[in-house]
């Protein structure tokens, strides 16, 4: 076991090196495998003052050969952790090579995931892949204490607030390794972003309707002359067992209501998020047409984001700019000497550092 993970991630949207330590990677289990699930925000706990669901997982080995599944398996509160211990079947030592990511009701915006296998060989994948492949995120304020990096979030729901259901991950494609470095050149850099994005195998979305994905694709194990051989490798689908009974298959999904009734984009439109990272700007949360959460407002750039019409605003400064910015003492955006808000924010999250 390595004292420091090099995963693959993106850094200001570029590839790169995100290095994982032993805080950030689940203990080993000799019965099975251990994903940690790292929650950089949640509808039903920061936003709703309860905990958001940790999604159902499900093991596939290299070969697409099904392992084992963990469903339900619990709650997880904004910016914290849960560890679940899948046990393989048949007391498998297999290495699960493939993880199926499949959400449950409420909403949760996972920042990263890592597995530690039986043998103890471990892997880490980053939410900024979520953001880089077209999938709905966010900003987290979750430290990978080793790089020194707050990676973007990924939101998964199963009753449509959100567009992706699931996701699955080829862990071994997400370490930078002797046969699977990051390449040096530009152009190459493009081609491996591309690659882990849309071929399928490495990293796959799944989207409503598919309130509950069970199946992968893999790719089908080729014989190969050697690891640089680059004939195509052929992909084929494997099929994991429904959480439900076979009976309820055919019947339509029950979702459970919120205590409330509130849904997740009227509890998001009632938050602020303030924060003071270089990594977390208003112009790229505005900016970008997959982003989704809280309006956002940056001390140190004095910029805030309405997310709601994805415009950017300066912050009043209480002399030159006392209209048409963002007022931090009222928190409020104030438009032609009038509050854009109705009613105040009931939640304000503060990254701010020493908050």
């Amino acid at each position: 076991m390595a004292a420091v993970l090099e995963a693959i991630g993106l850094i200001s949207g570029v590839l790169g090196i995100i290095q994982f330590g032993i805080d950030n990677l689940p203990q080993e289990e000799s019965v099975g495998s251990t994903i940690r699930v790292t929650v950089g925000l949640d509808v039903s706990g920061q936003l709703n003052n309860a905990g958001g669901g940790l999604p159902d997982i499900r093991l596939f080995n290299e070969a697409g050969q099904f392992l084992g599944i963990s469903a339900d398996p619990g709650k997880v509160k904004a910016g914290e952790f849960g560890d679940i211990t899948i046990e393989h079947d048949h007391n498998s030592g297999q290495q699960a090579a493939y993880t199926l990511f499949s959400a449950n009701d409420d909403a949760v915006c996972i920042a990263y995931a890592s597995i530690t296998w039986p043998s103890g060989d471990q892997y880490a994948w980053v939410g900024d892949w979520g953001h880089q492949c077209g999938g709905s995120w966010y900003y987290s304020n979750v430290y990978i204490s080793a790089s020194g990096t707050k990676p973007d979030c990924l939101w998964i729901d199963a009753n449509n607030d959100q567009p992706q259901t699931g996701f699955q991950v080829h862990w071994p494609e997400f370490v930078n390794t002797g046969d699977n470095s990051i390449p040096e050149s530009p152009e190459d850099k493009g081609a491996k972003v591309d690659y882990l994005c849309n071929a399928g195998p490495p990293f796959k979305m799944y989207n409503y309707p598919d309130e509950d994905p069970s199946s992968i694709t893999y790719w089908i194990p080729q014989n190969r002359r050697s690891v640089s051989d680059t004939r195509p490798s052929a992909i084929g689908t494997s099929h994991g067992p429904s959480k439900h009974p076979v009976s309820a298959r055919f019947q339509p999904r029950q979702h459970h209501r919120r205590d409330n009734g509130t849904t997740a984009p009227a509890l998001i439109s009632m938050s602020l998020v303030i924060g003071d990272s270089e990594q977390h700007s208003a112009e790229g949360l505005c900016g970008s047409a997959t982003s989704f959460g809280p309006d956002f407002m940056n001390i140190q750039s004095g910029t805030f984001c309405r997310m709601s019409d994805k415009t950017v605003w300066p912050v009043c400064d209480g002399a030159a700019t006392t209209d048409m910015c963002f007022n931090t003492d009222l928190n409020q955006l104030i438009i032609n000497g009038i509050a854009a808000r109705d009613e105040p924010y009931s939640n304000i999250i503060n990254w701010a550092s020493g908050q």
